[in-house]
């Protein structure tokens, strides 16, 4: 048997390393650390690099799903192939339109849209989403948020509307040689926002990975294949990218962050109102005068000279 959603494998050692013996936690870690590379090696590689005996590797694998450690490499290899995917890769390969088909590309485009907002309620609990909205809502933590080369414009958007809600929320932007300054005031109280979808970025991976050595607690958003960076969080949310373009999306992501600024708005609640109201004082001078909605097009002509 293969399993065509690795994600799911993924998410299902997190599950059950609780209720692992020990050897099998120690072999299921080892795996998480070096995900997916552990697994492609032989069994008695995987056993020898994780300090158990075969026999412990291969229970691990029957615990995963799988009857046996073939079927498990097999899943590990399509999940890289899924990762690896450009969109180059995908206009050369992409079909085109069943003749057959109803509708354009937007109807498919709408549809699939349709089944991934269903499919991000259902791959994440709400009890990890209500976790990571209290984390964000609480004022004794400082907020730092990072992201990939596009995923980058997201992380700017909740930033903002995490800075209306609360203070001490911080981009982290610039060159990647800058980026271990951020790292001088983070610990204990802190919190590490990352966002990063395939083709997974090794900066991304490595920030979050020091983050969480200086304590910080790490709260990953990413694809359902499941970033790496994953190793280093303490809370994981997925979201669908794929879609009938030949580039993934980040709509569904999008709609989580929205979600999670929506949850922590509710947590903030009084402290939230008072903050927006004295933000909407603030930005009252900088908005454009009622006078000048008011001027009529022809006035507004006259006084550039325009003829």
């Amino acid at each position: 048997m293969i399993h065509s959603d690795t994600a799911d494998l993924v998410k299902r050692l997190r599950d059950e390393l609780p209720s692992l013996g020990a050897r099998e936690a120690r072999a299921a870690r080892h795996l998480m650390d070096n995900y997916p590379m552990a697994g492609l090696r032989t069994v008695a590689e995987f056993a020898h690099e994780s300090g158990v005996s075969t026999a412990t590797v291969l229970r691990l694998i029957k615990r995963l799903g799988f009857s046996v450690y073939a079927d498990f490499q097999a899943a590990l290899h399509q999940h890289i192939e899924q990762t690896l995917q450009s969109p180059l890769l995908r206009f050369e390969t992409q079909p085109g339109p069943p003749e057959s088909e109803q509708g354009g590309f937007l109807d498919r485009f709408v549809l699939t849209m349709e089944e991934h907002l269903k499919t991000l309620r259902q791959t994440n609990t709400l009890s990890e989403f209500d976790e990571v909205a209290a984390l964000l809502a609480n004022e004794r933590r400082d907020i730092h948020l990072v992201g990939g080369r596009y995923s980058f414009n997201l992380i700017r958007y909740f930033a903002d509307l995490l800075t209306a809600l609360r203070g001490r929320v911080t981009v982290i932007d610039g060159q990647t040689q800058t980026w271990p300054q951020n790292l001088l005031d983070m610990g204990k109280s802190s919190v590490l926002v990352a966002i990063d979808v395939r083709r997974y970025q090794q900066d991304v991976i490595e920030f979050t990975a020091a983050a969480a050595r200086r304590g910080a607690t790490v709260v990953l958003l990413t694809d359902n294949w499941q970033s790496p960076a994953a190793r280093s969080a303490r809370h994981v949310l997925r979201f669908p990218v794929s879609s009938p373009s030949i580039f993934d999306v980040l709509t569904i992501g999008l709609a989580l962050a929205e979600a999670l600024v929506g949850a922590v708005a509710l947590r903030r609640g009084d402290a939230g109102r008072k903050r927006m109201e004295t933000l909407e004082a603030l930005r009252k001078p900088f908005a454009p005068r009622e006078s000048e909605f008011n001027r009529s097009p022809q006035k507004s002509d006259e006084s550039t000279g325009a003829g």
